[in-house]
């Protein structure tokens, strides 16, 4: 369970919070909607500590893991399955069908597999993010947009996956149907 508390926000002149709070229980999904700039995505940066409240507390309780897709798109492995399968636990180091299910799922082929992330566009390269982020299994996951770089088959699997989802999600999305 994550608290906002009183959480103000502003750059300069243009206030985007002003001593709002509220709190994501075991299990609430939450989607958040609203114009360009008014602050979706500043409250993602907040809850992950990348930015500062002016004033306000946000809680997080220890060992709580919160997972949100990284615009910086760096990979260390050689191959797509390696890269998402490096978040399995110890105890499931192995299980890389995991991986694959989940790359299969968001529009990879089997002989993709192997190659290297460097091989495929920005869009497919997010892809890789997402299904790593989605195997990582995170108590709170955020996710900014998901549907930008995804294709209907794609698109659909990823609902269907996040109503599966357990834990909690907070979701930015334009898409109104998604």
């Amino acid at each position: 369970m994550i608290f906002i508390n009183q959480i103000t926000k502003s750059y300069g002149p243009q206030l985007l919070f002003d001593a709002i709070g509220f709190q994501v229980n075991r299990g609430e999904r939450i989607g958040i909607v609203g114009r360009n700039g008014h602050g979706k995505t500043t409250l993602f940066r907040l809850i992950l500590g990348i930015e500062t409240p002016d004033d306000g507390t946000i809680g997080i309780p220890d060992h709580y893991r919160i997972g949100a897709l990284d615009q910086q798109l760096t990979f260390n492995q050689s191959t797509i399955v390696d890269q998402v399968a490096q978040v399995l636990p110890e105890a499931e180091k192995y299980d890389r069908w995991k991986a694959e299910k989940l790359l299969s799922g968001l529009g990879f082929q089997m002989t993709d597999f192997e190659k290297p992330p460097s091989d495929f566009s920005g869009g497919f390269q997010i892809r890789i993010k997402l299904a790593e982020l989605l195997l990582s299994k995170p108590d709170l996951l955020l996710l900014d947009e998901p549907t930008n770089y995804l294709d209907i088959t794609s698109l659909r699997w990823l609902e269907k996956f996040l109503q599966s989802w357990k834990s909690e999600l907070m979701c930015v999305s334009h898409d109104q149907a998604f």
